[in-house]
């Protein structure tokens, strides 16, 4: 019986090693050292983070990168190299160039495409917390109901909350009204407002200094009210949106 037993183990054993040479050789070859997504926690508009995704080849079979395509402009992705060889491995940098109009939490991705390899694409992510070199109070312009052909008025303020001097170069307001014929049953299209005025234009900010910025425009057609007031400053852009319904009198 203990013979039999030694006989049962040994006609076992080649089993499970073919059962685990055919997991491995039908699973990814590549293997993301580390994690496939990175944050580089708060940054700045000035900031050009960048970080190293390594990937290293575990099966027994060359892997080629066919390409590696990032999945906005924003982010810039180089590959050391193409021909990852069994137990090569290669890295992908990744550059990420903050978007001049994006606050808050961002997340994006670089694909990564392969041949030779039973998974044909792999994704590496990176995320970021783009904290603003200001706060704008009110964080949007939500207006009553307007009548056409009046002035209109509004006013925020704009903080600089960074340690530095900031220069606001511009300010620019793109406002439209999404406007559906004289009884409002047409087909919507957008006309934009003319005319819309901005004080001041530009100004300097010292670090914590506050500046009210004054919006005025004259609204022809009635429609919902939208847009947004837009602040250049440097690297960084900064816009307001504006909500509210025009009628006529």
């Amino acid at each position: 019986m203990q013979h039999m037993k030694r006989f049962t183990v040994l006609l076992l054993f080649p089993f499970l090693v073919l059962s685990c040479s055919a997991q491995q050789k039908n699973g990814p070859s590549l293997v993301i050292e580390g994690d496939a997504t990175h944050s580089f926690g708060t940054i700045h508009h000035t900031d050009k983070p960048e970080h190293r995704f390594v990937l290293r080849n575990t099966s027994a079979d060359t892997v080629r990168i066919t390409s590696v395509k990032a999945s906005c402009g924003c982010t810039a992705a180089v590959v050391s190299g193409s021909t990852i060889p069994p137990g090569g491995s290669t890295s992908v940098d990744v550059t990420f160039l903050p978007p001049r109009t994006t606050n808050g939490h961002v997340s994006k991705t670089v694909s990564v495409y392969t041949e030779g390899d039973r998974q044909k694409q792999y994704l590496l992510r990176i995320e970021a917390e783009i904290e603003s070199f200001f706060t704008v109070s009110p964080d949007k312009i939500q207006m009553d109901t307007l009548i056409t052909r009046n002035v209109a008025t509004a006013t925020l303020r704009l903080t600089n909350a960074s340690k530095d001097t900031q220069r606001i170069v511009e300010v620019q307001g793109a406002l439209a009204v999404e406007y559906r014929g004289y009884d409002g049953t047409a087909a919507p299209q957008v006309i934009s407002i003319e005319d819309v005025k901005a004080s001041p234009r530009e100004f300097t900010l010292a670090p914590g200094a506050s500046q009210d910025i004054t919006v005025q425009f004259m609204p022809i057609h009635e429609g919902k009210l939208m847009g947004s007031l837009v602040m250049y400053a440097g690297p960084e852009t900064r816009q307001v949106e504006f909500f509210g319904l025009l009628r006529r009198p």
